[in-house]
């Protein structure tokens, strides 16, 4: 009997300890759970994008030390009655305050700055992005253009080369897309977007051994400017992969395009005369793909950049019959002048 009364008395003990330790570990967070009161504090300035979710602002509030649980904040937020009604913007905030006052500041507050909704077509060079970013009252294209050689911390842009002759480093990794920004945004925070795009957007898409990712994207800024239809990128992109194999020049007007407006793209054709422009751009007088990419690409470039489809053609030209912007393809360049 006594023995059993020892074991009883060593398992409250145990659980006297647990308790304990549970008390001593979990008593901040039962405090943010519980309190509604502030103490005075640091000032913190978040930002809260548009449409952030009640989750997303707690994970900003807790990465900026202003709480330390995103669920006791979903939760609080859930049984305030203005916890739905958490605006965006810029706020002062202290690392005193309680969730109830945190929650308060976040609904009594609306954001007064204009937001601009800016679209990046596929194909798009950084020249025009840029230019419809100052038409749109961004920023400059100027500062637009110089904010390119800032640095950026993303992976994928150590792969990057920095080859002589290249119009600009960043050219095809601006990920053309629908963006909110602030009208006040820089033209750093808009291509830091678009970088950040890019890199979530391509993420798990495994580059061939035999390419490089700037080869890839080489390849699918020339189907962006090519091809109209996603459907004809991976028949292009095997038009391109066979040429290479035998050695043949891809002769692509995109890139004489691309060389004689310097990325404006503001011209309608290409004459005799602009096929012989001196630039390692020009894919009629260079064997092989050009220096580098002559467009901003999606996904659907790069999957058919690294998933050609398989065929004998080496010529294409506009099917000028249908007049909708798809092509005709051919093997031989007999065929292709007889179906022109």
């Amino acid at each position: 009997m006594a023995k059993n009364k020892r074991k009883y008395n060593l398992k409250i003990i145990i659980a006297a300890l647990c308790l304990a330790l549970v008390l001593i570990v979990g008593a901040p967070y039962i405090k943010e759970l519980v309190s509604t009161t502030s103490v005075k504090g640091n000032i913190v300035t978040v930002e809260i994008p548009m449409g952030a979710s009640t989750e997303g602002i707690g994970e900003i509030l807790k990465e900026n030390g202003l709480i330390k649980s995103v669920l006791i904040f979903k939760v609080r937020a859930k049984l305030a009655d203005n916890g739905s009604k958490m605006n965006y913007g810029t706020f002062n905030l202290n690392d005193g305050m309680c969730i109830p006052d945190i929650i308060n500041a976040l609904a009594g507050t609306y954001a007064t700055r204009d937001t601009v909704m800016f679209t990046v077509p596929e194909g798009f060079s950084v020249q025009q992005i840029a230019a419809r970013a100052e038409s749109l009252g961004l920023c400059s294209k100027a500062e637009f253009l110089k904010a390119l050689d800032d640095k950026y911390d993303y992976d994928f842009i150590e792969k990057i080369p920095t080859y002589d002759g290249v119009h600009y480093r960043l050219q095809g990794f601006l990920y053309p897309e629908t963006y909110e920004f602030f009208a006040d945004a820089t033209a750093h925070e808009v291509i830091d977007k678009m970088l950040s795009q890019f890199e979530k957007e391509t993420k798990g898409i495994k580059i061939p051994d035999s390419m490089t990712l700037y080869e890839v994207v080489t390849v699918a800024s020339l189907l962006e400017r090519e091809a109209l239809f996603d459907a004809e990128m991976p028949r292009i992109a095997g038009v391109i992969y066979n040429r290479l194999d035998k050695g043949m020049r891809l002769q692509i007007d995109a890139s004489v395009q691309y060389a004689v407006s310097r990325g404006e793209y503001n011209i309608n054709r290409v004459t005799y005369d602009d096929l012989e422009i001196n630039s390692p751009y020009n894919t009629y007088k260079n064997a092989g793909l050009p220096i580098g990419p002559i467009s901003n690409v999606s996904v659907e470039g790069i999957t058919a950049a690294i998933n050609p489809e398989k065929h004998e053609y080496l010529y294409y030209h506009t099917d000028t019959e249908k007049n909708d912007g798809s092509h005709i393809f051919t093997k031989t360049y007999d065929e292709h002048l007889a179906t022109q």
